[in-house]
């Protein structure tokens, strides 16, 4: 495992594997949505959808075709903290690859005739998701439990803002990103590190250093005592129960909360499906989800059921939550480890999840390594160790979103 920080701060992680001949990596840029203007949500997803359009050497249809005639694919996206250009392809086409990567990253075409399109695309985006229950009931909870903070708004923007949106904006935008202390570039494959270094420092060590980017910090904490009940056309109720919870920077309290929503909510065997779906009966779909945070740590419970059962349902998933209190058991505990466990190791048998992986911790701030110890730091989770998060917080209470008919 190698790392490099070139002079301009560009940080590279490199993993040499042997296997089929294959190299795949993830760029990551920091900074993502939450940078987007006031009166231009959605400007940092609508310029990475508009960076794969061509650049001055390839146009779209040649950079997708050097990919997929590789066996492989080029693809970009934008979340709320950082951006990340996934590739994976032939060691043998490796150069023509990162030519193509360099133009794109120097030399984006952002074509004006492709914009009103990506904008179309992306208000439709935003329209499917109102029509959906969880993402609708999701982009509204957002609004307690972000408030006043840019995590408040989807990555997708708002529609009004989008129509806002101009080729300059784009580009604009994508000077503002060309910044190389942003930049944490991850690649594993089936080459040694020689055969690629002077390759990568072409390509990389050329961004220009513009700032000494560091994540802004919110330290914003979850209300407590707001529900909020929305009506929509449909045929089920959505419920979303919020709780603070750690982010990436508590550390040990972090294993443990994602142990603990492994007992919660993740899977068959967890209390939500056992309690609420199997014994009383109320739920379509049931669980919880604990997302890794830079910022404002959030585990969120989450049912879809009949409309008559909405405060019952309701009722039964607090109590369930609650009886974290009164204990866990170590067979529990030790499921919970082994579904978060497998699913680390399945995910890591393709070179291109290692390479997202490697770049994904350490963009976030908790440093390559933690890919290697990640499963060790979950298996020392203890039974105090949960009780301990539980009480810190989910005993606070929680903030809830109910869209019902």
């Amino acid at each position: 495992m190698i790392k490099h920080i070139y002079p301009n701060k560009v940080t590279i992680l490199y993993k040499e594997t042997s296997g089929k001949g294959i190299i795949a990596g993830s760029i990551f840029i920091k900074g993502g949505s939450i940078e987007d203007p006031q009166d231009k949500k959605g400007l940092t997803n609508l310029a990475v959808r508009m960076l794969l359009k061509g650049s001055k050497d390839y146009s779209q249809f040649q950079l997708n075709k050097i990919f997929e005639d590789s066996g492989g694919y080029i693809s970009a996206s934008a979340s709320e903290d950082y951006i990340e250009i996934d590739f994976a392809l032939k060691v043998e086409d490796f150069d023509k690859g990162i030519s193509v990567i360099k133009d794109l990253l120097f030399n984006p075409l952002f074509p004006e005739d492709k914009l009103q399109q990506e904008k179309q695309n992306t208000i439709a985006q935003i329209k499917a998701k109102q029509e959906e229950g969880f993402s609708y009931a999701f982009d509204e909870l957002r609004k307690i439990i972000y408030k006043d903070t840019p995590y408040q708004y989807s990555v997708l923007g708002e529609e009004k803002d989008i129509n806002n949106i101009t080729i300059q904006d784009i580009k604009d935008r994508w000077n503002q990103i060309l910044d190389s202390s942003r930049f944490v570039i991850s690649i594993v494959g089936d080459l040694p590190y020689k055969k690629v270094e002077k390759k990568l420092k072409d390509t990389f060590a050329n961004i220009p250093l513009k700032t000494d980017f560091k994540y802004p910090v919110y330290n914003k904490k979850i209300p407590t005592s707001e529900c909020k009940i929305l009506q929509r056309e449909g045929a089920q109720t959505t419920i979303l129960l919020a709780y603070n919870s750690p982010t990436v920077k508590e550390g040990k309290d972090f294993y443990s909360m994602k142990v603990l929503n492994g007992i919660l909510g993740a899977g068959f065997t967890s209390r939500l499906f056992q309690e609420v779906r199997e014994k009383k009966g109320y739920a379509y779909a049931v669980g919880s989800v604990f997302p890794t945070r830079i910022n404002i740590g959030t585990f969120i419970a989450y049912i879809g059921t009949d409309p008559k059962n909405t405060e019952n349902a309701k009722e039964e998933m607090v109590k369930v939550i609650s009886s974290v209190k009164e204990g866990v058991t170590d067979e529990e505990i030790n499921i919970s480890k082994e579904k978060i466990v497998g699913t680390f190791l399945l995910e890591h048998q393709k070179r291109a999840k290692q390479a997202y992986y490697l770049g994904w911790f350490e963009t976030i701030g908790m440093g390559y390594e933690t890919d290697f110890n990640y499963t060790k730091n979950i298996n020392k989770v203890s039974k105090s160790d949960i009780l301990q998060v539980y009480n810190k917080y989910l005993a606070e209470g929680y903030s809830c979103v109910i869209v019902k008919p």
